[in-house]
């Protein structure tokens, strides 16, 4: 008995151990490569709304905590931070996480993010205070680039149901199709710049029609 005991759990750590390191890290999740430990990123729409983030990952490349600054038109370094986001990575197959103001210390939303399938995963997301309720669905194709994405739930009391898939191209163009909208677009990537390890630090982002829709500029800070 105790031998048949002995060899289910065997197997059965087996198994959580060889499902938490097929678990697609969030590196890997934004495309990224090397290691970095840091990321600054800032987004520029316009002069007038720039969104600043920094994101800290372990050495697996799991995300442990975003920091999020004001979306303000003076410059970067003197934005104060507006939220904060932490995770708890123990089970890297289902990744808890909250987000916190920063100055009263409450936490305002709560959520997980787990891994279904080796192609399919799932973020859970609640907000009590703003009636926020969402639910995301992430396909991946064997190249773990995001091919469909299925989003349901509120927003605000506003429901919310969209269904997204993404094709890519040879030339930097990421197509996009919402399927509920019945709305086609077009990201087209120009003007990237990349580090050592061919990490982003620098792409506008146009539309099809040539407009601009962002400018994007990161930094990284490696292990």
């Amino acid at each position: 008995m105790k031998t048949k005991l002995s060899y289910l759990f065997i197997l059965l750590y087996t198994f959580v151990s060889s499902q938490e390191n097929s678990v697609i890290n969030d590196l890997k999740f934004s495309n990224y490569s090397g290691h970095p430990k840091k990321i600054t990123e800032i987004i520029t729409f316009s002069p007038n709304n720039i969104y600043k983030s920094i994101s800290y990952f372990d050495k697996e490349g799991f995300l442990t905590k975003i920091e999020y600054y004001n979306a303000e038109s003076e410059p970067s370094h003197k934005r104060s931070i507006n939220k904060v986001i932490t995770y708890n990575s123990k089970d890297k197959a289902k990744r808890y996480f909250e987000a916190f103001n920063p100055g009263n210390k409450k936490i305002e939303t709560t959520g997980y993010f787990e891994k279904i399938s080796d192609s399919l995963y799932k973020r859970v997301s609640e907000n009590p205070f703003r009636s926020i309720s969402l639910t995301k669905l992430f396909y991946f194709d064997k190249n773990n680039r995001i091919v469909k994405t299925e989003e349901t739930g509120f927003f605000f009391k506003t429901p919310v149901n969209n269904v997204i898939f993404y094709t890519y191209t040879p030339k930097k163009e990421t197509l996009l199709e919402d399927t509920v909208k019945q709305k086609k677009s077009k990201l087209i990537y120009q003007n990237v710049k990349l580090d050592q390890h061919e990490n982003s630090v620098y792409e506008e982002v146009v539309d099809d029609h040539g407009a601009l829709q962002q400018r994007i500029e990161r930094e990284f800070e490696y292990y």
